[in-house]
């Protein structure tokens, strides 16, 4: 019963693995917590305090979309709560959404 990934033949990635260091690193700044999108930001050059606007558009670009300047994009989640208490159980609801993703969305989309 071994995971797939212990099952794997990754003789390119075990070289790496014993011949590579590993460690922290500050993105940004050091002290400045950040997220992934900050983080990449950074690491491919750009300063997120200046070129950061938000994860609606990397999220939006990512599935695909192309936005046009002056357009905004939001990024959210859909969460499960229990209806009697209000209490989240998953902050996260869009897992696995394929049924009821589209139905919320078509929603939202009527909304003003």
């Amino acid at each position: 019963g071994k995971t797939p990934l212990c099952a794997a033949f990754t003789p390119f990635l075990d070289t790496l693995a014993r011949s590579g260091c590993t460690g922290l690193v500050d993105p940004v700044e050091p002290g400045l917590a950040c997220g992934s999108d900050t983080a990449h930001l950074s690491m491919l050059g750009y300063d997120p305090r200046v070129y950061y606007r938000g994860r609606g558009a990397f999220e939006s670009l990512g599935a695909g979309l192309n936005m046009k300047p002056g357009e905004i994009a939001f990024k959210s989640n859909f969460a499960t709560i229990v209806d009697d208490t209000g209490v989240v159980t998953q902050r996260r609801a869009d897992r696995n959404f394929e049924r009821e993703g589209p139905i919320l969305c078509e929603y939202l989309d009527k909304t003003e």
